[in-house]
């Protein structure tokens, strides 16, 4: 290979992506980070201010601004560019839309291309999943290997020739002994501290949210919503903060970014001030078939979970004890859950406890290795088990 260092610590491998940010969790702290401290030298191209170098990872800038499709196809020559120079051992792209990228440093050099499918593209629509679709099949038959974020997304390349590996979401904490929250302190009043985390749409149970904030001012009831993350649909966060304002309800519900992107190293004293964890989800086909990250970061650090009543979600909720699901779009069933552990506050610390025990089985320390041993099988030309 073009840049093969003699040990694995010189070995140079790039990340590429022009949908994600920077310091997205899975491509950044996750996985380069894990790659740094097993001795890569690790680069990382994505839309940026400036070069810098974080943790031990050098980022390579594209132009910030407008993120639509077209705005993002016109980044592709300069990041193939970019990581061309940087001659790498083993590139990983992280979008299908940079797959024709990925092909050219292929063939311009001797280094192994992994890609990594983060969403069920098949969601996206009729034509535009489609689409997405064929562009990973026709990849599939030269990809080195394909790392799967869900296990549900084995159907998807089950029946093609490229192999693949599950690589899963877990948590990689960013404190490594989180203090107490406040579930595990809460006294007889009961839960009334309500969390959500992560990307705010109405898909993702924003609306939902509301409803119970305006249940909430109605009936003179003490909880308090906590909604952390950035909503990258305007119309939708205009419209929630219009009603926001409209019934009052700016002292029950919290609004951190929004209209900015949250670090996921900012969002602990949420976390730790909070004794319940929401998912109130509609029934997406993007969401359905996947375990949200958020759940293994509120189990983390403790957080019941009430989320919608998706197979998937149920069965990890029951399996582990950690909570109850409720019906999508229903507020009322979220306050009776709430009424309930109120009412047996035993059950309530139960969950909260189970929440605890359960995290270490959902850490991200085990995808890393398996991570670092998939690179090292790839550039030592040995086929990895998936």
């Amino acid at each position: 290979m073009g840049r093969q260092r003699e040990t694995y610590g010189r070995t140079r491998v790039v990340h590429l992506t022009t949908v994600h940010r920077p310091f997205d969790p899975r491509i950044f702290h996750k996985q380069l980070v894990s790659l740094r401290e097993a001795g890569f030298d690790t680069h990382l191209i994505a839309p940026h201010g400036a070069a810098e170098q974080r943790n031990g990872v050098t980022i390579h800038p594209l132009p910030t601004g407008r993120r639509d499709w077209h705005a993002r196809i016109g980044l592709h020559p300069l990041a193939y560019r970019r990581a061309r120079a940087l001659d790498a051992d083993l590139y990983q792209i992280h979008d299908p839309e940079l797959l024709p990228v990925a092909k050219l440093l292929k063939t311009m050099t001797e280094a192994r291309v992994v890609y990594d499918m983060h969403e069920e593209y098949r969601a996206k629509g009729p034509v535009w999943g489609r689409v997405l679709r064929a562009l990973e099949r026709w990849a599939f038959r030269w990809l080195d290997h394909v790392i799967l974020a869900e296990r549900s997304y084995r159907s998807i390349v089950r029946d093609e020739s490229v192999p693949y590996t599950c690589i899963l979401n877990y948590f990689r904490p960013f404190e490594e002994n989180a203090p107490p929250t406040r579930s595990e302190t809460t006294d007889a009043t009961g839960p009334t501290r309500l969390l959500y985390t992560g990307t705010v749409s109405d898909s993702r149970g924003l609306q939902t949210m509301i409803d119970i904030a305006a249940a909430i001012r109605r009936h003179g009831r003490s909880e308090r919503i906590s909604i952390v993350g950035v909503c990258n649909r305007p119309p939708q966060r205009t419209a929630a903060e219009a009603r926001i304002r409209t019934h009052g309800l700016a002292d029950i519900v919290t609004q951190v970014g929004w209209d900015t992107y949250v670090l996921p190293s900012d969002m602990g004293p949420y976390y730790r001030r909070a004794d319940v964890g929401l998912a109130l989800c509609t029934p997406h086909p993007n969401l359905t078939g996947s375990l949200l990250t958020k759940f293994y970061e509120y189990l983390h650090h403790g957080l019941p979970i009430i989320c919608s009543n998706f197979p998937l979600w149920r069965e990890f909720v029951e399996e582990n004890d950690c909570g109850a699901v409720v019906p999508p779009g229903d507020p009322d069933a979220v306050l009776e859950v709430l009424d309930q552990w109120r009412e047996r506050p035993e059950r309530y610390r139960t969950c909260a406890q189970n929440a605890r025990s359960a995290a270490s089985r959902y850490r991200w320390e085990k995808m890393g290795e398996r991570l670092v041993r998939l690179y090292r099988d790839l550039l030592a030309r040995r086929e990895p088990a998936q």
